[in-house]
């Protein structure tokens, strides 16, 4: 192998970008070349071996060399720019920190980085255009179109299985992926728990999708709906993030509300909330067979197990039977004095129904985003139905029932207390 001449070195150290160095910088360049140069001689010597890979490694040794030393010169003795490196991240990956920015020298033009979109807004565009055709990201079946058995012959059978509030739920959990079907086995219900989800916040969705057509809150969730096409919704499930007050997504579901309807064996809207009425002059709701004021949950729990969550609200505690649709409160001695339904067939009754049927509530109250009506059915219970969002006086057609309660006010009064 020839060696170079310092004139040719430094010919090579030409085509780095542009610095100026001191007579003693450009030396101590050739030095460390030099050095590198004897090392790889003495170690081909040695072995003998000198064959074409060998020389490959050593001009790549002496190349490597040189731009080490450049690039070392160039970042401690000039801060001159060099060209900026891209920031976006392949294939949906976490784009990399952006460098510190400098100001430009004297009669440069800097051109910026055009803006790259935030992952999230990518995988909300994602989500509504697959929703659209009533699917979700993470699996090839459509709601309305495809039935149970579809699913089965591709991915086998699920891991679990629950019946929930009309609806038969089979889980796939390595595929993050839960199927709700009706009797009929058509898919109504498809829920997604892709984990990238996490990092899409409220405040994110609002900004693509502006406020949601529903708001409301099952099982420790927040739960926002969204209609996508007259005939499908999404709903994105919200839980409070732990140790924390901030909230975070940890699923969403394309909805396919008029599959999960028995027009069979549900009731027509006047039959349900007369039901509803009767019911609650009796201290009952739907889909329970307790009463407030005279039942204890300590029958409910013999009878039907431990509850799902468990929280309290101003000396209460509120009990949630999450595939039941029902939440018990009850008091310090154990007396239920609060049944919530959130039965399906209450989804599609509108405030304008309710009145029609029910005629004008005793008492109206807006709270947390929600419009709560308060028939007083009896000398003792209560029947509160609660719409998602605030009623106006020009959207009644428009706010669907949340969730009913039967509710013993008189249970609440602690007598021990003062």
């Amino acid at each position: 192998m020839s060696y170079k001449t310092d004139e040719q070195l430094l010919e090579e150290l030409a085509k780095l970008p542009d610095v100026e160095m001191s007579p003693e910088a450009k030396q101590k360049i050739i030095t460390t070349i030099r050095s590198k140069e004897a090392h790889n001689m003495e170690h081909i010597m040695h072995t003998r071996r000198f064959n074409r890979l060998g020389k490959g490694l050593a001009v790549c040794s002496i190349l490597v060399a040189v731009c080490w030393m450049g690039a070392t010169l160039i970042q401690s003795n000039q801060p001159a720019a060099l060209p900026e490196a891209s920031t976006g991240a392949a294939n949906g990956g976490t784009p990399a920190p952006s460098a510190p920015q400098h100001e430009p020298g004297p009669g440069k033009v800097t051109h910026p980085a055009a803006p790259t979109a935030p992952q999230s807004e990518a995988l909300l565009n994602q989500i509504r255009k697959e929703a659209k055709k009533g699917a979700v990201i993470n699996a090839p079946f459509t709601v309305e179109t495809t039935v149970f058995d579809a699913v089965e012959k591709a991915w086998g059978a699920p891991d679990s299985s629950r019946y929930s509030n009309g609806l038969t739920y089979a889980a796939y959990a390595k595929r993050n992926v839960v199927i709700g079907y009706n009797k009929g086995m058509q898919i109504a219900d498809i829920r997604s728990l892709d984990p990238r989800l996490q990092k899409i916040t409220l405040a994110e969705i609002e900004q693509k999708w502006g406020k949601p057509n529903r708001v409301g809150e099952f099982a420790g969730q927040q739960i926002y709906t969204y209609d996508v096409t007259d005939k499908y919704q999404v709903k994105f499930a919200f839980e409070p993030s732990s140790g924390s007050n901030a909230m975070t997504l940890v699923s969403y579901s394309v909805y396919y509300p008029q599959g999960n309807r028995n027009l069979m064996a549900d009731l027509n809207t006047t039959e349900l909330l007369t039901t509803l009425r009767d019911l609650a002059k009796n201290g009952q709701t739907l889909g329970s067979e307790f009463h407030v004021e005279k039942d204890v949950f300590d029958t409910v729990e013999q009878q039907w197990g431990k509850p799902d969550l468990v929280s309290y609200v101003n000396g209460i505690t509120y009990n949630t039977y999450r595939d039941r649709g029902l939440v018990f409160g009850f008091n310090k001695g154990m007396q239920i004095v609060d049944i919530r339904s959130y039965n399906y067939q209450l989804q599609y009754v509108t405030l304008a129904d309710v009145v029609q049927t029910l005629g004008k509530p005793q008492s109206t109250a807006n709270v947390a985003g929600q419009t709560i009506y308060t028939y007083k059915v009896s000398d003792s219970y209560e029947l509160k139905i609660v719409f998602s969002g605030i009623a106006d006086g020009t959207n009644d057609t428009k706010l669907f029932i949340d969730h009913v309660n039967v509710f013993y006010p008189r249970g609440t009064i602690n007598n021990m207390a003062g």
